[in-house]
């Protein structure tokens, strides 16, 4: 079976590029429900399944869980099958004991060691995977109780474990959550994920905005992925939804639809060339339906840019009329 999935150009042009990280065919196990919703499932059944998404192109792995040294050839036959590439590997730096008191800023000078160098072998594994670029989400980096941590040690010693896992040239994509596992992260917020990204002085470090955490951040998503795109380095996307209140990863613009729609608005306008992955965990839902919706949404805000007026809503933003803006949009949406 071979799936001959293509970058996606919808009305007016602009081109997308979706893709699903693999774990939202998971258990989806919670603390109330550990061993999850459903059975677990092989890898390369999930990969068959994420193929058969129209519109689809990309799977997001995760090293060493989903994809390690092991199951490296299987992987690479099964994706030459369905003609799916692999978007973006990740780094599990929060799923293991170890990593309790912190990886990449563990001030355990073997713990911090071993995080920098699991982070080199799966660059080196994305790589024989066509892939140049790796995600490094910290979630046991942070602190919960004050006086707990040693701030200005913590953060110089994710500047360096940072700058020196740079240095082997992949797009290195930070992702920004304000916490959990901890009470508090040390990269929390878009401004703190560029500061970091700017400290260590490599042009190839930069963000990775996953929508649920900016809005946990209580951040624009909109605002946040200008920044990013301003200083040249919103490097990947993470796509869901949620309340603001807790990392739920819902099924895209389920709950948020009027703030994706001015998302996207930026995205195109500045010229986001980039993967559009799906971080979905969907609990109760059939992942293969949840996923093909998410896509759906996206290219239906994508069309109704385009029913607007792009050239329409910027005149209203420009003269800062909300009314204007919102009427350009309800007539559109309910007429």
């Amino acid at each position: 079976m071979r799936i001959n999935n293509k970058n996606l150009v919808l009305d007016g042009g602009f081109v997308k590029k979706f893709s699903l990280g693999v774990w939202a065919f998971s258990p989806c196990g919670d603390r109330f429900l550990i061993e999850g919703y459903r059975p677990s499932m092989p890898l390369e059944e999930i990969i068959r399944k994420v193929a058969t998404i129209k519109d689809l192109s990309g799977v997001e792995l995760g090293y060493p869980g989903n994809v390690n040294e092991k199951n490296l050839e299987e992987l690479k036959s099964i994706l030459k099958e369905t003609g799916l590439k692999v978007s973006m590997v990740g780094v599990d730096l929060t799923g293991d004991r170890k990593w309790q008191k912190g990886s990449l800023s563990s001030t355990n000078p073997e713990i911090r060691r071993e995080a920098i160098q699991l982070c080199k072998s799966g660059i080196a594994l994305a790589k024989k995977l066509g892939c140049n670029s790796f995600n490094i989400w910290l979630g046991q980096d942070g602190y919960d109780y004050p006086f707990q941590s040693n701030y200005p040690k913590a953060w110089d010693l994710l500047v360096d474990s940072i700058t020196e896992i740079a240095k082997t040239g992949v797009k290195v994509c930070l992702e920004y959550k304000p916490k959990e596992p901890r009470t508090h992260s040390y990269i929390a917020t878009v401004d703190k994920a560029l500061l970091i990204a700017h400290e260590t002085g490599m042009k190839n470090v930069g963000v990775t905005i996953d929508v649920g955490h900016a809005l946990a951040a209580y951040e624009s998503m909109a605002e946040s992925a200008v920044l990013c795109m301003k200083a040249g380095r919103l490097f990947h996307l993470h796509l869901n939804d949620n309340y603001r209140l807790w990392d739920d990863d819902m099924i895209v613009g389920s709950v948020h639809t009027i703030e994706y729609l001015e998302l996207i608005y930026w995205l195109d306008k500045m010229g986001y060339d980039d993967w559009y992955s799906l971080d979905i965990y969907p609990y109760r839902e059939d992942p293969l339906e949840a996923s093909r919706e998410s896509i759906e949404m996206l290219k239906a805000l994508s069309n109704l840019l385009n029913k607007i007026g792009r050239e329409e809503l910027e005149k209203a933003i420009e003269e800062g009329d909300p009314v204007k803006t919102q009427k350009l949009i309800r007539e559109k949406i309910f007429k």
